[in-house]
């Protein structure tokens, strides 16, 4: 089993989340509404009314989720268990641009820059280092919170689910995207939250993050929301995240 840990502190991989988070139709060839997908998954927090006092966008990755959700709230914090996505979302912060390598075919790759978004306030926006299982106990509580295709990365996705209505304020949003693609790698099948049967019949992963969050939650919407991952500049994969929102009671 490849060192999945390790793979997030590698150049290969922070250039690959700094072109999902950060590139542009210049980049991507596919169809525009599978565009911008870190900066459609922190536009959910404008979805429904709620306070725009602090932000958290758990499992941030390079952080263009939480750039955006900076110009949205006074306080916005991104965390990620990677050190390298960390810093390069730091430094993107800090800078302004960043620059990756990215595939063109084969062997051949190009460096290109890559830009933070306009409507970024620095001065609202921090990052730091954590485990989405085992939250820092001085992080204090949110009225938004975005878990944006970070489930089924998990080793025990139950387990934050379970957690993260500590984290939340009462009328607070928590904004949950997957494609629900279960991978031993990454997740125990027994940890699974969906894609298996159970007693002859099959079990769901969207039924079981309405179970695990029912006691604390209110569901409030669902829908389908698109992405695109290039491998190279001829291909992209094309996934649909389902989006869920939900309001703490």
């Amino acid at each position: 089993m490849p060192n999945i840990d390790s793979f997030y502190e590698t150049d290969k991989a922070i250039s690959e989340y700094l072109l999902f988070h950060y590139g542009t139709a210049d980049h991507f060839q596919g169809p525009p509404e599978a565009l911008d997908f870190s900066k459609r998954c922190a536009e959910l927090a404008t979805r429904r009314p709620l306070k725009h006092g602090r932000a958290l966008d758990l499992g941030c990755a390079v952080g263009r989720s939480a750039c955006e959700l900076s110009a949205y709230f006074e306080e916005t914090i991104g965390i990620d268990f990677s050190h390298g996505l960390i810093e390069a979302a730091e430094r993107i912060r800090d800078g302004a641009s960043l620059e990756a390598e990215i595939a063109i075919e084969g062997d051949l790759t190009e460096r290109i820059t890559l830009q933070r978004p306009a409507n970024t306030r620095p001065h609202c926006l921090s990052f730091r280092q954590g485990d989405a299982l085992a939250l820092p106990s001085d992080l204090g509580t949110f009225d938004f919170a975005l878990l944006a295709n970070l489930i089924d990365r998990l080793p025990d996705p139950a387990q934050c689910l379970r957690s993260i209505g500590q984290a939340i304020n009462t009328g607070g949003i928590l904004a949950i995207t997957s494609p629900y693609t279960w991978l031993e790698e990454y997740t125990p099948k027994e940890k699974w939250l969906g894609g298996f049967q159970r007693d002859g019949a099959p079990v769901r992963s969207y039924q079981t993050l309405q179970s695990l969050l029912a006691p604390e939650f209110d569901e409030i919407e669902a829908l389908d929301m698109p992405f695109l991952i290039r491998e190279h500049a001829r291909k992209n994969q094309y996934s649909i995240a389902h989006a869920t929102l939900w309001r703490k009671r």
